[in-house]
């Protein structure tokens, strides 16, 4: 017939793959050390006061809060000769880098503690917009870069690749350069300078490798308010978004927890085993819920996670001032942290088919947008509640001499406040989280039938953008 057209098999290089997935590793090992490990930083090697990080963490929140639907709407509505998204990554990355950097060298002495204020929430400030910039990119590119299911699929599998060497590095790098010794190791400024300046060279080069759907910059973009207006109707999004923000708190608190059980809990015991039992947790639990999501289904498979991993933090707070006992729980640690990363983005992804199913459009960027107002500030949250954890039970900061901490004595009370901090108040998010993940209602047979027209609807549009873009070229 006339009107049909004939859809060609995608192709979706290697090369364009791997930009995408390497850039990827790039920006996420740029914020994420930043974000899990800065805190540690400030208060334990730098001397900064508790109660300066807290406010500083609050005030931030209110920039964290508004920036990324802000950048969504922007960034979605630039209009350049090589794109929306490729300008702000190639030409961010050098700021991107140098900023990761600032974070690390304060220009304020070390014993002036309003001068570190300001120097940490100039960090804090400066790199969440170049994250921000960047990351929003990123988030929306998957769905520009490959149209059809099977090779988004395949970008997927490489993007979670390099997403494991991130989980790695972020890991081993913060406990090798910051715990265990007097100041900082020896190869903190060498590694630090490297993964700055080889993040902006890998940001930069990978744009040159990013295929961006040019077409998209001939559609018609909705309003902020709008955009804003039409999430609202979502209600899916809503109940997904009490785990999300829980789960970031969650995230954030293991990540900083981690260095002050380390340096505290299990002081002068080694945690080479703990490392280990996570990475193997990491890659059997990666392996299990790649395999069994599609029959358990996405919501059934983050609800045993969560509590998997609530179950994990728990036993760790009994057996916390043992490394080789803590090796246990932190397998389980390991395998259902990722299987939550694993699940969170089909869930989402699901969200985001029901918005389709409401207004017409795939709207992932505004999502991304919304989706940030209201986990982002949870990372505020989570560093501001172990602060006040912490000292609420009376943990002493390490002394300053000579640019040098010199760690105080601890008390049994204040050693269980780190692990309060670290496993107890956790586990209880993630309680929460499961709890309410079970009113999420997109799933079983009558979701199952509209996905399929949700894909019917996709082969539709796939058609009418080949068509478009022969014209076009005609």
């Amino acid at each position: 017939m006339e009107n049909e057209v004939d859809i060609p098999e995608e192709f979706v290089s290697v090369k364009t793959k791997l930009s995408y997935s390497i850039g990827g590793l790039a920006n996420n090992l740029l914020n994420g050390l930043v974000f899990a490990n800065l805190t540690f930083f400030y208060q334990i090697k730098l001397g900064a006061d508790a109660n300066s990080l807290l406010i500083g963490w609050m005030i931030f929140a209110i920039w964290n809060t508004i920036n990324d639907p802000l950048a969504s709407y922007f960034i979605d509505n630039t209009r350049t000769s090589i794109g929306r998204r490729i300008p702000y990554i190639r030409y961010g990355s050098l700021f991107y880098g140098i900023t990761f950097i600032f974070c690390w060298f304060p220009i304020s002495p070390l014993d002036n503690q309003i001068g570190l204020f300001f120097n940490f929430l100039a960090a804090l400030f400066l790199l969440d917009t170049m994250f921000t910039i960047v990351g929003v990119c990123f988030f929306s590119l998957p769905n520009e870069i490959a149209i059809t299911a099977k090779q988004r699929a395949s970008l997927g599998a490489y993007s979670t690749i390099f997403g494991f060497i991130n989980l790695v590095l972020g890991l081993i790098l913060p406990i090798i350069l910051l715990t265990g010794q007097e100041g900082t190791h020896p190869l903190f400024i060498p590694i630090i300078l490297i993964i700055g300046f080889g993040g902006s060279l890998i940001l930069y080069l990978s744009s040159y490798g990013i295929k961006e759907n040019m077409f998209a910059q001939l559609q018609d973009h909705e309003g902020f308010l709008l955009g804003l207006r039409l999430t609202l109707k979502n209600k899916p999004f809503w109940i997904l978004m009490i785990p999300a923000f829980c789960m970031q708190i969650v995230a954030q608190i293991t990540s900083t927890g981690l260095l002050y059980f380390i340096d505290y809990n299990i002081a002068g015991q080694t945690p080479i085993l703990i490392i280990l039992t996570f990475i193997l947790g990491i890659i059997i639990g990666a392996f299990i819920t790649l395999k069994k999501i599609t029959k358990w289904q996405p919501k059934k498979t983050g609800i045993i996670n969560l509590l998997l991993l609530a179950i994990a933090l728990a036993i760790l707070f009994f057996v916390g001032y043992n490394s080789i006992l803590s090796s246990i729980p932190f397998f389980f640690v390991g395998f259902g942290y990722i299987g939550i990363l694993i699940t969170s983005p089909v869930l989402m992804g699901d969200v985001i088919d029901n918005d389709e199913l409401i207004t017409g459009k795939r709207r992932e960027a505004i999502y991304g947008g919304v989706n940030a107002i209201v986990t982002k500030p949870a990372i505020s949250i989570a560093n501001s509640a172990f602060l006040g954890i912490i000292g609420s039970f009376g943990f002493i900061a390490p002394k300053i001499v000579s640019g040098v901490d010199i760690k105080e004595p601890q008390t049994e009370f204040a050693l269980l406040g780190i692990l309060v901090a670290f496993c107890l108040f956790p586990a209880a998010l993630l309680t929460l989280s499961a709890i309410a993940l079970r009113w999420f209602p997109l799933i079983g047979s009558e979701w199952l039938k509209k996905k399929k027209s949700i894909i019917e609807l996709h082969e539709r549009k796939e058609k009418e953008y080949l068509r478009k873009i022969s014209e076009i070229k005609n």
